[in-house]
Formats: C-alpha cells, sequence, structure tokens
C-alpha cells in the first residue's frame, strides 16, 4: 500500500505506521526444519519464542530462547504467529473462528505453510470485526484463490504462493532433487518419499 501510494505521488507517512517486533512474542506453530530456523532467526531478533508441535515430547529440551508450550498457551500469549506444517486432517482449519478468537486483538497471523490450515471465511469474518492487527497470507485453500473477501481487508498482506521463488531457492531444489536420483540409482536409498496408503 505504500508503494502504491508513492507511485500516486502521495507522502502519507501518518497511514502507514508499523509495530516493532523486538521484544514481542512469536508463536511458532510446527517446529520442524523450517519452524525452528524461523525461531533460531527471531531469537536473534530479540524476540520471545514460543514453539508448539505435536511431535515433540513435552519434555524436549528448547534451544536457547524458545519454550515448548501447548497449541492454546502459544494462541494467547503471542504477539504473531507463524505456521509451518503440513496440511493433515488435525491442522485442517486448526486456525479457525474458536482460535482466532483466542488470539490476541492485535495479534497477526502469518500462513506460508499449506492452504486450509487458516479457515479464510473465518478469518475474513474475525478480522472485519477489529479482531487481530492484521494477517500475512501466501498459501490458499483453493490456487489460484481469485478475489477472497479477506484479500480485501487493509490489514491483510498477501502473495500468490511464492514462499520459495527465489533463484537460490530454484537451483536448491534441482540439485537437492538431482542428488536425490543419484542416491537412488547408485546405492539405493530412498530419500524423501511419500507413502500413500
Amino acid at each position: 500500500q505504500s508503494t502504491a501510494s508513492m507511485k500516486a505521488g502521495q507522502w502519507d507517512k501518518k497511514s502507514f505506521m508499523g509495530v516493532e517486533i523486538t521484544g514481542k512474542t512469536l508463536g511458532v506453530v510446527g517446529f520442524g526444519n523450517i519452524g525452528r530456523m524461523v525461531g533460531e532467526r527471531a531469537v536473534g531478533l530479540k524476540m520471545k519464542v514460543l514453539a508448539y508441535d505435536p511431535h515433540h515430547a513435552s519434555t524436549a529440551t528448547a534451544p536457547a530462547g524458545t519454550e515448548f508450550v501447548s497449541l492454546d498457551d502459544l494462541i494467547t500469549r503471542s504477539d504473531f504467529i507463524t505456521l509451518h506444517m503440513p496440511l493433515t486432517p488435525q491442522t485442517k482449519g486448526l486456525f479457525g473462528r474458536e482460535n482466532l478468537l483466542k488470539m490476541k486483538k492485535s495479534a497477526y497471523l502469518i500462513n506460508c505453510a499449506r492452504g486450509g490450515i487458516v479457515d479464510e471465511q473465518a478469518l475474513y469474518e474475525v478480522m472485519k470485526d477489529g479482531h487481530l492487527g492484521g494477517a500475512a497470507l501466501d498459501v490458499f485453500e483453493q490456487e489460484p484463490c481469485g478475489a477472497l473477501p479477506v484479500l480485501q481487508l487493509p490489514n491483510v498482506l498477501s502473495s500468490p504462493h511464492t514462499g520459495a521463488s527465489t533463484k537460490e531457492a530454484q537451483v536448491k531444489v534441482a540439485i537437492e532433487l538431482a542428488e536425490v536420483f543419484v542416491d537412488y540409482l547408485l546405492k539405493g536409498n530412498v530419500r524423501n518419499a511419500v507413502n500413500k496408503l
């Protein structure tokens, strides 16, 4: 919005007030490889990190600056919540009306994981009523998603599933894929297999 305003010849500083992240609490839902890396970077920015992952034992030792908590505790205590989990029957609609309303009124929700984890209609209704400071969405239940009502809200940032759309990421994926095939063809090792039941 700021860029569009500047390109229209405006100088409207007051409309684009931001929020600092230093000293705030980041809730990371899904603490696998990506969630853990996000948490590490957040600690480096002097954020308190809460982590929830159903596959981590509650007695597991958390990385420095991170605390393992229940999902409810994470939702109610976090200033920012970022999602890093697969879409499964258990995670579908996990951030529906009930959990969205448990979030702080000023909190921000970030979904760069999978569409369907956030109920887009519920998010729209909750935000339209003034709950949540904002949301950032890179993934959607239906892609391409078209003109969803939630995307029209001024405090929602969106992108068309571009989380891995960098030149470097595309090269890394190509190299990793080639290594997987070489490992299988030369050694018979199968990595990153997807098992369908």
